[in-house]
């Protein structure tokens, strides 16, 4: 198992992050509850498995775009076509286009896998219709978790994270913790889809891409409240209208 993104990649993506964490974003949900989890209501997607396409980000892009589309429409989540975020989102070499969930605004929405049909490998999404739009990016403060424990209650979140331990890489159960994992040098992207409590040590609940027979059906329990992996690093998500 190796992480998903290039050091390339992941140098670019943490630097927009970073231009993009000065400016101020609302956050009117308050924190409740002592634990959050968005599988408990349908948001939430099948656990992918990347195989051997190198670009993780296509598929968190896309886990977020298939969130926003259930929790706006009240209805259980359905996957979106993860071909078009890589079609029409990335240049050579899969460099973001457009930092976070901005690509998906520009080209204006997203797609199901049965209606976007392409065999150029090209952006032809002329021919399909989108099911779900985004108005933009939010940014979570660096290393700001109490910050994403406000933002978790009103969309998944997109984790940039170290996952080059190899504790990480054949992680099974429990709540992860290493101490040799980087907070500031990530490699790979998750999605955060809520958080709890277990013996005493708080976690967020970060869902994988590299198929159920990884971790706990494809998820892991890792630490919160000490930016462990740099879970909040270099976070975002999607902003759209909640209907």
């Amino acid at each position: 198992m190796s992480p998903g993104l290039g050091v390339t990649l992941i140098a670019t993506l943490a630097l927009v992050i970073q231009g993009e964490l000065s400016q101020n974003y609302q956050v009117t949900m308050a924190m409740s509850d002592e634990s959050f989890d968005w599988r408990k209501f349908g948001v939430i997607t099948p656990v992918y498995d990347q195989g051997m396409m190198d670009n993780v980000m296509d598929f968190v892009i896309t886990e977020g775009m298939e969130s926003v589309l259930a929790i706006q429409t009240k209805t259980k989540a359905i996957h979106l076509s993860v071909e078009e975020v890589g079609a029409c989102c990335d240049n050579e070499g899969h460099q973001p286009k457009y930092p976070g969930f901005d690509c998906i605004k520009v080209i204006g929405g997203l797609c199901t896998p049965e209606t976007y049909q392409n065999d150029t490998g090209s952006c032809n999404n002329r021919k399909c219709k989108p099911v779900v739009k985004v108005t933009g990016s939010g940014y979570i403060p660096a290393g700001r978790e109490d910050f994403m424990l406000k933002v978790i209650h009103t969309t998944p979140i997109v984790a940039l994270v170290d996952a080059s331990q190899q504790s990480f890489q054949t992680y099974t159960a429990g709540v992860y913790s290493d101490p040799r994992c980087s907070s500031t040098q990530v490699d790979h992207a998750v999605q955060v889809v809520g958080y709890g409590s277990d013996g005493g040590l708080d976690y967020w609940i970060v869902r994988n891409t590299w198929g159920v027979g990884w971790g706990e059906q494809g998820y892991m329990r890792i630490l919160r409240g000490k930016n462990m992996c740099g879970i909040a690093a270099f976070s975002f998500y999607p902003l759209f209208k909640h209907a």
